[in-house]
C-alpha cells in the first residue's frame, strides 16, 4: 500500500511543479514587456537558466547521496515556489538573467530528484511507468496554462496570479514531499558514480533524442504564446491555445505511452513519435491560421510525448552506470540544448519572424531520424 503512496506522490510533483511552469509559459509575453526587451532577450533568459540547471545536475547526484531524493525535494519544492514571488517586480533584462539562473540551480537539482525517485519505483515495480509519471507533468501544464489564460483574459497582475498559485499550492507540496518513503538505497559500488567517463553508445543515443525533443518542449514553452500572439494575431485567452493544445495531447500521450510501448516495443514507438513531430514542424513554420496552429501544436505534443520519458527509463536501466548518474547525463542533455537553442532561436525569430524557429528544428528531427533506423539493436 505504501508503494502506492509514493507513486500518486511522484506524480502529484510532477504535477505541482509543472503547474507553475504553465504560468511562466502564458506569461512570457507579460514578461517581455515588463522587462523591455525582445525575442533574443528571452532567449537570453531561457540559456541562464539553463545554466543554472546544468550545475545543479552536474552535483545533484553527489549531493542526493549526501542526504536523500526526499530531502533535495522538499527543500527545493520551497525554495522554488518562494522565488516566484519576487518575478513581477523585476525591471530589467539583466536582474531578470541573474534570478533566472538561481532559479535554473533549484530547478535542476529538482529534476534530477524527482525523475530518480520515478526510475526507483519504477525499477522496484518491475514495470513501465515513465511515461505516466511524465503524464502529470504534462498534465500540469496543461492545467496551470489554462488557469493563467484565465486570468490572463480576465486582466489580473501578474503579481496576484503567482500569490494565488504559490498561497494554494506551495503548502500541498510541502505535505506530498512528507509523505514520501525515505530512498532506498541500492548497492552501486562498482557503477560510474559521475557523468565524467566513456559514454557508451546507448548514453550518446538517448542524450541525443532527449537533446532533440528538448527543442520541441522548450520551442512550446518559450515561443508559443509569442508565436500565437505575434505571428497568428489573437490576443486573449487564445494566446494560450497553443500551450493547451500541445499539452492536451502530450497528456494523451503519456498516458498511453507505456502500454504502447510494451505492445510495439520502444523502436517503433520512437520512429512514430519523430515522423508525427517532422509533420507537426512543417505544419507550424508554414501556415498561420489559427487551425492550422492547434493542429500543429497538437501533433507536437503527440509526437514529443513519449521521447523524454523512454530516454529516462531506459538510462536508469544501464549496466554499469549508477541511476543518478544516468539520469544526470540525460537532463543535462536536455538543458545543454538550452543553453545555446533559446538564444539562437531568438535572433532567428527577430530575423525571420518567430514561426521561423520551427524550420532548424524540422532539420534536426530529419538529421537524427537515421540514427535511429541505425541503433534498432540498441531498442530492442
Amino acid at each position: 500500500m505504501k508503494i502506492i503512496n509514493d507513486i500518486i506522490a511522484i506524480r502529484l510533483l510532477f504535477f505541482i511543479m509543472a503547474f507553475f511552469v504553465g504560468l511562466w509559459t502564458i506569461r512570457i509575453p507579460t514578461i517581455k514587456d515588463q522587462i523591455n526587451t525582445d525575442y533574443f532577450g528571452i532567449g537570453l533568459v531561457m540559456a541562464t537558466f539553463a545554466i543554472g540547471s546544468i550545475i545543479a545536475m552536474i552535483f545533484a547526484n553527489k549531493i542526493i547521496k549526501m542526504s536523500s531524493c526526499r530531502t533535495v525535494l522538499l527543500f527545493t519544492s520551497i525554495i522554488q515556489a518562494l522565488l516566484w514571488l519576487p518575478t513581477p517586480f523585476i525591471p530589467s533584462l539583466e536582474a531578470f538573467m541573474i534570478f533566472s539562473f538561481i532559479f535554473g540551480l533549484c530547478y535542476g537539482s529538482f529534476e534530477i530528484s524527482c525523475n530518480l525517485y520515478a526510475s526507483n519505483l519504477e525499477k522496484r515495480e518491475k514495470k513501465s511507468m515513465m511515461s505516466v509519471f511524465h503524464a502529470f507533468w504534462s498534465l500540469g501544464v496543461l492545467s496551470g496554462s489554462i488557469a493563467t489564460s484565465f486570468f490572463l483574459e480576465w486582466n489580473i497582475s501578474l503579481l496576484k496570479n503567482v500569490l494565488v498559485y504559490v498561497i494554494i499550492l506551495l503548502p500541498i507540496n510541502i505535505f506530498i514531499v512528507l509523505r514520501l518513503e525515505e530512498d532506498q538505497i541500492e548497492n552501486t559500488n562498482n557503477n560510474k558514480q559521475s557523468i565524467f567517463f566513456i559514454w557508451p553508445f546507448i548514453i550518446f543515443v538517448l542524450a541525443l533524442i532527449a537533446m532533440v525533443n528538448a527543442l520541441t518542449e522548450g520551442s512550446v514553452d518559450s515561443w508559443g504564446a509569442l508565436y500565437m500572439r505575434d505571428f497568428i494575431k489573437v490576443d486573449g485567452f487564445q494566446i494560450g491555445l497553443a500551450t493547451v493544445s500541445f499539452n492536451i495531447f502530450m497528456v494523451i500521450g503519456r498516458l498511453s505511452g507505456d502500454w504502447i510501448r510494451d505492445r510495439i516495443g520502444v523502436y517503433n514507438l520512437l520512429i512514430i513519435l519523430f515522423l508525427t513531430s517532422i509533420l507537426s514542424l512543417y505544419i507550424l513554420f508554414t501556415y498561420n491560421s489559427v487551425f492550422a496552429a492547434i493542429c500543429g501544436f497538437a501533433l507536437l505534443g503527440i509526437g514529443g510525448s513519449a521521447i523524454v520519458p523512454i530516454a529516462y527509463s531506459l538510462a536508469g536501466k544501464v549496466d554499469g552506470i549508477d541511476s543518478g548518474s544516468a539520469i544526470a547525463i540525460v537532463s543535462i542533455a536536455v538543458y545543454g540544448t538550452f543553453m545555446g537553442a533559446p538564444a539562437t532561436l531568438g535572433i532567428i525569430a527577430n530575423s525571420y519572424g518567430v514561426n521561423s524557429i520551427f524550420f532548424p528544428i524540422l532539420i534536426i528531427f530529419l538529421f537524427i531520424l537515421p540514427i535511429i533506423f541505425f541503433s534498432k539493436k540498441h531498442f530492442n
